[in-house]
């Protein structure tokens, strides 16, 4: 930009005077831009309103039906053996497990070859029974090496993984290790091939494969995992090792877990709060008032302070030791909470999840919490369409108005500049004229 230097004839500050007059006539840009500001700010009100809602949608939508309600825990006496998990689904009770046998996978392992890439097979066909079922793959030129086998295995999809291995032998150390998908499950590799140097049976066995084998309650279970599911209903066990003595066992207690329920139920009521607090804080702004945040508080609070109807034996919140405080927000007595899970889960489940007949809290809040953050036609859709329309309007005008001051300010250097040119030719002017009675003494002197 060049520097302007003005009042060398007028002795004016013209560049200040211009900055004057052009922040005058820059009001409209500002208030265009203050609009654009309470826009966006609005905007991202609404944005941050729509995370809350869809926040308590998420925490309503894990007290919709029994499974998402209801927790069980399941509590090894010794972990030294397995670990287990139960659903919530899981079968209530006390159990003692014995583990018998840990699943294996067989493995069947080559003699040591020298080099991973050199043709030590031959050609012809290598067969892989695995389970019964049998695979073919043929060996050539291209891939009658050790590396080019395991490739070829591995390709085939047989129900077995191969890999090489460097047993450290100084002379032929690599051997090709066959691992069978599956625990339980047989591996049998035979071989028709000429030339090679390979000595037979090509592959010998290294590990028989197995079926993890445990008694529950001195029931015998087998599995080709080692972690068993439906042993117990719903329970997960994960083999560690088998007990020492066939006759040991550790018993296993499944219950209810009434912390992970009344968790749930507490993180409902922390995300309500959050959405009742948010729009508590928009109170001084000047969309604290806008339809779009009280509406759906409104429908919230008739919901969450209906009763229930039906048969259900627990009808409403405050059942659970949930009560509304002055400020809109809900405390939870965590005794009562815990209490009514205790006693009555079911009646719990029933008043979230519903029934048949009669339609749960969860259900109601759902459905009308989809509604209002639907992306289409939800409250965060309708403003955000409106404000955009709105910005890019007064991105418009902002940009024409400083459009025009460009040219203003073009249009002031020129005038002012002009004025100073007509200044100094009067000054010309003035000082010529001034000088004129001693140019005429000057003459008369001659």
């Amino acid at each position: 930009m060049a520097i302007q230097i003005g009042g060398l004839a007028t002795g004016l500050d013209t560049n200040e005077l211009i900055t004057q007059l052009l922040k005058i006539e820059r009001k409209p840009i500002e208030r265009l831009q203050r609009e654009q500001s309470y826009l966006k700010s609005r905007l991202d009100a609404f944005t941050k309103f729509d995370s809350k809602l869809k926040g308590l949608l998420e925490k309503a939508e894990g007290l919709a039906s029994f499974d998402k309600i209801a927790a069980n825990k399941a509590v090894a006496a010794s972990e030294d053996y397995f670990s287990v998990s139960a659903s919530s689904s899981a079968e209530q009770g006390d159990y003692n497990i014995n583990v018998v046998s840990l699943a294996r996978r067989e493995k069947e392992v080559s003699q040591g070859f020298a080099d991973i890439s050199a043709g030590e097979f031959g050609t012809g066909t290598l067969s892989l029974t695995v389970g019964g079922e049998s695979v073919d793959i043929t060996l050539d030129e291209t891939n009658n090496s050790l590396g080019g086998i395991r490739d070829a295995i591995n390709a085939a999809g047989a129900g077995v993984s191969a890999s090489i291995i460097n047993d450290g032998d100084p002379d032929n150390p690599y051997r090709l290790v066959l691992t069978a998908d599956d625990a339980g499950t047989a591996v049998e590799a035979t071989a028709s091939l000429t030339g090679g140097t390979y000595a037979s049976p090509l592959f010998t066995q290294t590990q028989e494969g197995s079926q993890a084998h445990i008694k529950v309650d001195g029931i015998d279970i087998y599995r080709n995992s080692n972690s068993i599911t439906e042993a117990i209903p719903g329970v997960t066990i994960d083999l560690l090792k088998p007990h020492a003595d066939a006759a040991e066992t550790t018993g296993v207690q499944v219950d209810l877990d009434v912390d992970a329920v009344e968790k749930k139920v507490k993180d409902f009521v922390t995300s309500y709060n959050e959405v009742v607090s948010f729009i508590s804080d928009q109170s001084d702004s000047s969309w604290g008032r806008d339809s779009g945040l009280h509406m759906p508080l409104r429908r919230l609070q008739s919901m969450i302070g209906s009763a229930l109807g039906g048969d259900n034996s627990i009808q409403a919140l405050t059942q659970l030791g949930v009560s509304t405080q002055k400020d809109g927000t809900l405390k939870v007595d965590g005794a009562v909470l815990k209490g009514a899970i205790s006693d009555d889960l079911d009646g719990v489940v029933g008043l979230f999840a519903g029934s048949a007949a009669t339609e749960g809290l969860s259900a109601k809040l759902v459905d009308y919490l989809k509604s209002v953050t639907d992306r289409s036609d939800g409250i965060l859709a309708s403003r955000k369409t409106a404000t955009d329309s709105g910005l890019r309007r007064l991105d418009s005008q902002i940009e024409r108005q400083e459009a025009r001051l460009e040219q203003r300010e073009e249009t002031l250097r020129a005038q002012f500049t002009a004025m100073e040119q007509l200044v100094s030719s009067m000054n010309a002017t003035s000082s010529y004229l001034s000088q004129l009675p001693n140019l005429t003494h000057l003459a008369g002197g001659q």
